[in-house]
């Protein structure tokens, strides 16, 4: 970025009175409005301050250093990027291996283990023995929990889920003088879809290899604690277990939590607790290859997404939550299997385990400070400093782009409305590579069927080369476009502006992630400043300028476009394509002159790589997904399959090809998420056994009543939904509800319960005035009739309606007076 100072003094010309590759047709042009008044360029008949001409090539020089500089950056990070070394069966054995860990997931994820199946209790009963067997002590705590947790809502509705028989594991090394627990935590439970070798098989094998590790070493000063929680997939209600449990999970115990979210890619740090910086300073001095960003966390505060660390947070503990999240298409799915697993993403995850642990154990965490932090990774340096520092430093480089422009203004270099010009440029370019980008993606992906899962595909970095050479396409086409009406300065002012604007906007909303536009800003304003002084008119000023301008960039924003498209999927590509947009908003101030034919050669480039992405075939090695689910209405006998995935050729013989997406909320009142529905062969299921008693009336008309809700065919999992009357409190065979409240408007009031015995759940429900209807529903495995043979390998997906996928159910409705 550059804005050049026009006066004498610089050794500079007034654009009127360029004699060089001006037109004459601008010497009556506004300030900061000409066509080829490309800022920090003089021509090459100009002189410098000191009276030595400039050489013919010097108005490259800025833009040779920039890229210069931009390749030495990228250089760094990818150096810095680079995944460690999977160590094997022979590393040391106070040291941890991948090679010993990924056994571990070999025995653990043969076949899905949801609670309360023959492989979940296999999983269980295997980390228990290797615990036992390197000496821990090691316990099964058992118990109930009932959460509100509608974010984890398989069909969108405002769910509550409760399990009945919940079995976490807890082992401890004990310390020798013992200051604060540390406890590292993970879930040893999967999805139906699949195996889970990846969710959460291998942070549980990081957490056994990482216990055996320690056990090489000489005592830990405090209690480590190592916890396999069960129930994560269906609602953290392991976790809330533990924290009910007086005892099991002391209140003052630091819990790292390690997760997965995909198949590969380093182990990212994304979220702290409360008063978290001591701990992130903790990290980045214990593990030198951590991958942490305050962004990660600020961002992830505004997302549904939940954790197990979402109920230690809940309850007050301090801690870490780690996961990996690259090669999102196999998560929670078929392809989540042993073969699927990244030995150096293992390999990382544990360094990370053990070194924290080390750590933690060896301190002294009676007194540990207060405070939160902003912190980044930048190239090989770790960088934090107090979150309050966020808008003060915004505040201050806005002062900074203030004062430039009141400079520029008085020297008639720039004005107000040719800054505005310019900025409307710049938010321009924004706006339709993002929208081009949103409404590509899914065209591009079309013969993806994976992308209707997850909104991304396997292998999408050729789709983003695509966006990030179209977003150039766009940005440079509407900078010519716009260079009467906004010259080249006007336009890389106005983009300054925009980038000034995010980074206060940011600094207010988003503290924690301010850093990505505050100090890219303060570097571009920065050189603005050089090349419009006396400096800029040399060639060491604008190599200085190129510095301050390009490393802050290239070190903290380029390496957030790749980030975005593995946290987001090629589904909102717009996001990264936002960020690429705001660096081609840059670009007349780097190039002396704007190719005209550079907006026409990268989209016709885009359109091929674009093009070649869409028409790849799908990896015959993934899987075929399948997703269908058999409804049967007991009351109304009828029957229904229903599908959340688009057509193919297994579902078609069930499903009507043509059959559009709908509601099925007369099935199940609720349901948010649009299926394909259509009717089904009659299947007769004896429907849940349902019966209800009102214990008493409440003062202003309502009532309290119990009911009590069995399967006749065994099944164990049931979903009770209340309408026509509030819930405003409740239980479920004794275990009181978390959050009790009724859902807005006149949605119904959810629950999931598992473990259901065979005597069934009961509930005590506080109901407001008036009737009020109650529908149950049981709910198995499996398909009746011909759908029972599915694709070979086939489970249903994660998302959508996955829970419910391949299942049977039957309802049972009742009303109550």
């Amino acid at each position: 970025m550059a804005l050049r100072r026009y006066d004498g003094g610089a050794g500079g010309s007034r654009p009127e009175d360029r004699n060089g590759s001006a037109s004459a047709g601008l010497r009556n042009s506004r300030p900061g409005a000409g066509a080829h008044d490309s800022p920090g360029h003089p021509g090459t008949d100009r002189t410098a301050p000191e009276g030595t001409p400039l050489t013919t090539g010097g108005h490259w020089v800025f833009p040779a250093a920039v890229a210069v500089f931009a390749a030495l950056c990228l250089s760094l990070v990818a150096w810095n990027s680079r995944m460690p070394t999977a160590q094997g069966l022979d590393a040391p054995a106070d040291t941890f291996s991948a090679a010993r860990a990924t056994a571990h997931v070999r025995e653990i994820a043969t076949a899905p283990r949801p609670s309360g199946s023959a492989a979940h209790t296999r999983a269980r009963e295997y980390i228990v023995r290797t615990l036992t067997a390197l000496g821990l002590d090691t316990r099964v705590h058992t118990g109930a929990a009932a959460s509100h947790r509608p974010d984890l809502s398989p069909i969108g509705a405002d769910s509550r889920y409760a399990d009945l028989r919940l079995e976490n594991v807890v082992a401890r090394i004990p310390g020798t003088a013992s200051t604060r627990p540390v406890s590292l935590v993970t879930h040893y439970d999967s999805t139906e879809a699949g195996p889970g070798a990846n969710d959460a098989g291998v942070p549980v094998s990081v957490l056994l290899e990482t216990a055996r590790a320690l056990r090489e070493g000489p005592p830990p000063r405090n209690d480590v604690l190592f916890v396999f929680t069960d129930a994560e997939e269906s609602g953290l209600l392991g976790a809330q277990a533990l924290v009910a449990e007086p005892g099991t999970l002391p209140p003052d115990t630091v819990v790292l939590n390690f997760e997965a979210r995909g198949s590969r890619g380093p182990s990212l740090m994304f979220e702290t607790g409360p008063d978290a910086a001591w701990l992130v300073s903790t990290l980045a001095g214990t593990v030198p290859d951590a991958r942490a960003d305050s962004l990660l966390d600020a961002a992830y505060s505004y997302m549904p997404n939940l954790t197990d660390f979402t109920v230690f947070q809940d309850a007050g503990h301090q801690g870490l939550n780690l996961a990996y999240l690259d090669g999102y298409t196999h998560y929670h799915g078929t392809g989540d299997t042993p073969g699927r697993v990244d030995p150096a993403t293992v390999q990382h995850q544990g360094a990370q385990a053990l070194g924290l642990a080390r750590a933690l154990a060896s301190a002294d965490l009676a007194h540990t400070p207060a405070g939160d932090s902003a912190y980044f990774r930048a190239a090989g340096w770790f960088v934090s400093y107090p979150l309050g520092a966020a808008l003060p430093a915004a505040l201050a480089t806005a002062g900074l782009g203030l004062a430039l422009l009141l400079r520029l203004r008085a020297r008639s270099a720039l004005t107000v409305g040719a800054v505005l010009r310019g900025f409307a440029v710049a938010l321009g370019q924004l706006v339709l590579a993002a929208g081009a980008a949103f409404g590509l993606a899914p065209l591009v992906a079309s013969r993806h069927p994976e992308f209707a899962h997850y909104y991304d595909i396997g292998g999408h970095g050729p789709a983003l080369a695509g966006f990030l050479l179209l977003t150039l396409a766009i940005g440079s086409a509407l900078a010519l476009i716009a260079k009467r009406w906004a010259g080249a300065r006007a336009q890389v002012a106005g983009a300054a502006l925009l980038w000034i604007l995010l980074s206060v906007v940011s600094a207010v909303m988003l503290p924690g992630g301010s850093h990505v536009f505050v100090w890219p800003t303060l570097g571009l304003l920065s050189a603005a400043g050089v090349l419009t002084s006396r400096a800029g008119a040399t060639a060491g000023g604008r190599v200085l300028a190129a510095v301050l301008s390009t490393v802050p960039t290239a070190l903290l924003v380029l390496p957030l476009v790749p980030l975005l498209t593995n946290a987001l999927g090629l589904g909102l590509v717009a996001a990264p394509v936002a960020v690429a947009a705001l660096l081609t908003a840059l670009l007349p101030g780097v190039l002396p002159v704007l190719p005209r034919l550079l907006p026409v050669t990268a989209a016709v480039v885009a359109t091929g790589v674009l093009a070649g992405t869409a028409l790849l075939p799908r990896d015959p090695e993934d899987p075929v997904r399948a997703d269908l689910l058999y409804l049967w209405d007991a009351d109304r006998r009828t029957a229904h399959w229903i599908s959340g995935t688009p057509a193919d050729d297994w579902s078609d013989d069930f499903l009507p090809a043509d059959a559009e997406r709908g509601s099925v909320a007369d099935l199940w009142p609720g349901w948010q998420v649009p299926v394909r529905r259509g009717s089904a062969e009659a299947f007769p299921l004896p429907g849940p056994r349902v019966t209800t008693t009102v214990v008493g009336d409440t003062a202003d008309g309502g009532r309290r009543v119990r009911l009590t809700a069995a399967s006749r065919r065994g099944a164990h999992q049931l979903v009770v939904l209340v309408s026509g009357a509030a819930v405003r409190g409740w239980s479920v065979s004794g275990v009181p509800g978390q959050y009790a409240d009724d859902p807005a408007s006149d949605a119904p009031w959810e629950l999931w319960i598992r473990h259901v015995p065979t005597r069934g759940a009961e509930l005590e429900l506080d109901l407001g005035s008036g009737p009020a209807t109650v529908r149950v529903i049981d709910r198995t495995q499996g398909l009746p009739g011909p759908a029972a043979d599915g694709p070979d390998g086939t489970r249903p997906p994660a998302l959508g309606v996955a829970s419910l996928g391949e299942a049977t159910l039957a309802t049972t409705t009742r009303t109550l007076e």
